[in-house]
């Protein structure tokens, strides 16, 4: 994972224009590389995080103090990276003010993470919730705020469907680790750049793009294990011709949960295009199909341990995307860039229901339900990007860059719901679907400007306006700053945002509510990031303050979706990643993010206050291979209707995952892998079990 923002030298520092051209036309290689009490896990996560930072520590010490031999500099001297996910368009990773992290390619080839929501619990600021295995519903929260709240798109393409009856949140369980280049999670409100929903950031996973001279390159991956767990992944990229560039991805996944009849089945597809057509103008195209089928306890219902009723809910949903872009340079002055995407997505769901005391209350009990919600959106963007030449004051150098254009979204959704007010399941049956429809429109602009070689501002404008609601403004500004004669880059971000309420908050006939008012975000953070002259150590650090105005909760005295008070949410962040020795990686991040909704007697739902993760990765033979990773998560408050309003503590827990992996020729790697080591027995929702120890054994193919 590359900590954000690793300082280059700021003596020799080009202007940001410069920097970018060498990066775009630069020909890169991504480098190969019942529980116990809340009390007591707490305290044993906390000292297992404390000891592995005091390591970390230490070495940050001895790495610092070192000498490297001006061969090894020179190989680990860093190469600028450019983000995509920060603004409109390509910018440093060095001049983003805010808190980012990017997981490479080269860390999720290799990861002991099966799916791409397991692989972000290692990234400061997320938390994932999971309902025992993976056929369980998951979420992700940001900065302490809801899952509804974040942006999650591939390719830039959106994902979150405001049909769903959570709020427009996106489960990323349907994330296949397959051909994906890095993901990116740009912390902080970001509506400024997004527009609605993202009052907390965003995540962006990037798929693999290859040039038109690409040589032929394949890589099949499987693997399998306890839970009849199982996995094959394969992706093949090359150029073609010289005229264009095309990778595809293929993933199959399966898991049964060992506590419950429950489990996941899904099946990906992508494929990446990328070409030169006449005049100059450069197309890319790209497209994700995605199946896949869960079963498990019904969200909220106490799960395997509480439930009263033991059938369980049925989902299936398949999910197709498509964008395409046409970009052309003018000069080393102006860009323009043409973006079109559609996403189509549909869930089909057969609940139960949740019924805690026999016999069935129609007005006290969530009766069984069958639907189906469907979802469209339409995706359309221009964009200018201009450079003009460098200009300066007071021999004082001046590098400016203007990024402004439009973009127009339209959305449909629709769900075809019919409840069983019985509660036998079998009917008859009684509509409660809707529909509803969202054009918006928005203008926006962005300005960076390079002040001499160590400072840069940044700042970014947008308006929204949706025929029947609100117009909405969403400013940004941001800056880093190089301080003198160190490698330390100093950083801050003030953002707005907001979010529209979802199509079901508005429209579902029995909690909905049209007069629900829009969530509003803003916000701030200041921090620092570091590295050693020779980059061998990393860090970043970084404190911030959220508050989101008219929360939307489930108001249970009224049975309808309300605006609340306002959500505080406040906390440090702190990330590292370096090498030791030779061979010898070790990274690691920690998290405290109290939150607090005021006006409300109520604990935001499954928050803890704090999280850490550690990991080390050892390379004693150039055959051999060893990776140890410790995440450690602080108790948290939730409720279920199963058990009622009282709010019950879920404990702390400390998971170890272990991977060794034997390079038995050049190509072919063997692996054999150990999830949660110590077979730690946690819940990360009421009533549903984590899986135990899970051994894994599989193989990579590279051609």
């Amino acid at each position: 994972m590359a900590v954000a923002g690793s300082p280059v030298s700021p003596d020799n520092r080009p202007p940001v224009s410069r920097r970018l051209l060498a990066a775009l036309h630069a020909d890169l290689k991504p480098p190969r590389e019942p529980g116990p009490g809340p009390d007591r896990a707490a305290s044993i996560g906390a000292r297992v995080l404390a000891t592995a930072w005091a390591c970390l520590a230490i070495t940050w010490t001895g790495v610092a103090g070192a000498e490297t031999p001006a061969g090894d500099a020179a190989a680990t001297r860093p190469v600028e990276v450019l983000v995509v996910t920060a603004a409109r368009a390509p910018r440093p990773l060095a001049d983003v003010p805010n808190a980012t992290s990017v997981l490479d390619a080269a860390m999720l080839e290799t990861t002991i993470s099966t799916s791409v929501d397991d692989a972000l619990r290692f990234v400061p600021g997320l938390q994932l919730t999971r309902e025992g295995g993976r056929g369980g519903r998951a979420q992700l929260s940001l900065r302490g705020l809801d899952p509804n709240h974040v942006v999650v798109l591939v390719d830039g393409i959106r994902l979150n469907d405001p049909t769903n009856a959570r709020g427009g949140s996106f489960d990323p369980t349907t994330l296949a680790l397959v051909d994906i280049e890095r993901i990116e999670i740009v912390r902080g409100p970001r509506s400024a750049t997004f527009g609605s929903d993202a009052l907390a950031g965003a995540i962006n996973v990037i798929t693999r793009r290859v040039g038109p001279d690409a040589p032929l390159r394949t890589h099949v991956r499987g693997r399998g294990g306890r839970f009849h767990t199982g996995s094959v992944a394969g992706e093949a990229s090359a150029g073609l011709r010289g005229i264009a560039g095309l990778s595809l991805g293929a993933a199959f996944d399966t898991f049964r949960d060992p506590n419950s009849d429950g489990g996941y089945d899904g099946a990906s597809l992508k494929a990446r295009l990328e070409a030169t057509l006449p005049f100059a103008v450069e197309l890319d195209a790209t497209t994700r199909i995605h199946e896949s089928s869960a079963r498990g306890f019904p969200e909220s219902s106490g799960g395997p341990e509480l439930a009263t009723l033991r059938t369980m809910e049925d989902r299936r949903v398949r999910e197709i995307l498509a964008g395409v872009g046409l970009g052309r340079r003018f000069g080393e002055i102006l860009r323009v860039d043409l973006r079109a995407s559609r996403v189509a997505r549909r869930e089909d769901l057969t609940s139960p229901g949740i019924d805690p005391v026999l016999p069935f209350d129609p007005f006290a009990d969530v009766p069984p339900s069958r639907a189906g919600d469907e979802y469209t959106r339409w995706d359309f963007s221009f964009v200018t990007d201009w450079t003009p030449p460098a200009w300066a004051i007071g021999g004082l150098a001046l590098d400016t860059r203007v990024i402004a254009g439009v973009d127009g979204v339209v959305e449909h959704g629709e769900s075809d719901t019919y409840l069983d007010f019985t509660g036998t399941g079998s009917g008859p049956f009684t509509p409660a679907g809707f529909f509803d429809r969202r054009r918006t429109l928005g203008l926006f602009a962005e300005l960076e400007q390079d002040v001499g070689p160590w400072l840069t501002l940044s700042g970014g404008l947008r308006f929204d306006s949706t025929p029947d609601q609100r117009d909405r403004v969403a400013p940004s500004v941001g800056v880093t700053v190089d301080v003198p004669g160190t490698a330390v880059r100093l950083f801050g971000h003030y953002g707005e945002g907001f979010k529209r309420p979802s199509f079901y908050a508005l429209r579902n006939p029995l909690v909905g509510d049209p007069t629900l008012a829009v969530e509003k975000s803003r916000g701030f953070e200041i921090g620092l990031r570091a590295a050693t002259s020779d980059d061998r150590l990393r860090v970043q650090l970084g404190y911030f303050e959220l508050r989101v105005r008219d929360v939307i909760v489930f108001d249970a005295t009224r049975f309808a979706l309300a605006n609340a008070g306002q959500l505080l949410s406040r906390g440090v962040e702190l990330e590292l990643e370096g090498r030791v020795t030779r061979g010898l990686d070790v990274r690691g991040g920690l998290t405290w993010n109290p939150t607090d909704l005021r006006g409300s007697p109520a604990t935001p739902p499954n928050r803890s206050t704090w999280r850490g993760y550690a990991g080390l990765a050892w390379t004693p033979h150039p055959l051999v291979e060893l990776d140890l990773r410790a995440l450690a998560v602080g108790p948290s408050k939730t409720t279920s209707f199963q058990t009622g309003a009282a709010e019950k503590t879920l404990a702390g827990y400390l998971r170890l995952d272990l991977r060794t992996t034997w390079r038995v020729r050049t190509g072919i790697d063997l692996f054999l892998e150990i999830e949660n080591l110590t077979n730690r027995t946690y819940r990360e929702a009421i009533g549903f079990e984590a899986p135990g120890i899970a051994p894994r054994a599989g193989a990579a193919l590279h051609f």
